[in-house]
């Protein structure tokens, strides 16, 4: 009976063996812990490359290339545009200013003593003289030409009747325009030249004057000035001295 059990035992012990080698071969999978987060899980994962999400959204070189070609030339554009519109502006400006000049050729300086002329057709005074007389400075002006005139042309009637009586003239006092013109009948040959050339040279615009009257001539060849009678009524502009006259 022994015997008979010691091949069984035998065989027995070798097919334990043989089971015990297979699983050693086996190989052994690690599960989880319970309870473990899907992140922790996540961790093996792999992961995408960043570079490809990149590669995928670069922008074509060439695209940007052109793009900027493009506003350089849009900003030429509008460059050239503005300077030309700034050109056509001042060659108008330009052209207006010749249109006005060319208006105004030919025509002569205005006196400052005379002020532009007022819708009404009247002229205003700008009232240099006032210190002098409440006559306007057109009259006064005007006035003092024709005396001016009257001299340099040896017009002794006409002097004559725009002398204030008395005046004194080359240290001779004459009380009327009778006294004068007699005397006058020996001024051609006794006249000094310096007295007519400043006359000459008197324009009559904006004149010295104070409140004893206006002058004619560098050094007050001829004075004008408004005269009153007894009862302080104007008698206008009159001659009130002559210096220099004769020699």
């Amino acid at each position: 009976m022994k015997k008979q059990l010691i091949p069984i035992l035998i065989l027995s012990g070798a097919l334990l063996y043989g089971c015990a080698d297979h699983l050693s071969e086996k190989e052994t999978v690690t599960l989880p812990a319970p309870g473990s987060s899907s992140e922790e899980q996540s961790d093996a994962a792999p992961q995408a490359d960043p570079s490809a999400a990149i590669t995928e959204t670069e922008a074509d070189p060439a695209s940007i290339v052109n793009a900027d070609t493009a506003n350089t030339d849009t900003a030429n554009v509008f460059t050239a545009n503005t300077d030309t519109a700034n050109t056509d502006a001042a060659n108008a400006d330009a052209e207006d200013a010749d249109t006005a000049n060319a208006g105004t050729e030919g025509v002569p300086d205005i006196p400052q003593s005379v002020v532009s002329q007022p819708e009404d057709g009247t002229i205003a005074d700008s009232g240099f003289y006032r210190v002098a007389t409440s006559i306007s400075s057109v009259e006064v002006e005007r006035y003092a030409a024709q005396v001016r005139q009257q001299f340099l042309a040896h017009d002794w009637t006409a002097v004559a009747s725009k002398i204030a009586y008395p005046v004194a003239i080359s240290g001779v006092t004459y009380s009327s325009s009778a006294a004068f013109l007699e005397a006058s009948e020996n001024f051609d040959g006794n006249l000094d030249d310096a007295f007519f050339s400043a006359l000459e040279a008197e324009d009559c615009v904006e004149m010295f004057c104070n409140y004893q009257g206006i002058m004619l001539g560098e050094t007050g060849q001829v004075w004008i000035g408004e005269v009153l009678d007894e009862s302080l009524v104007s008698q206008g502009l009159k001659i009130i001295a002559v210096n220099g006259l004769t020699k």
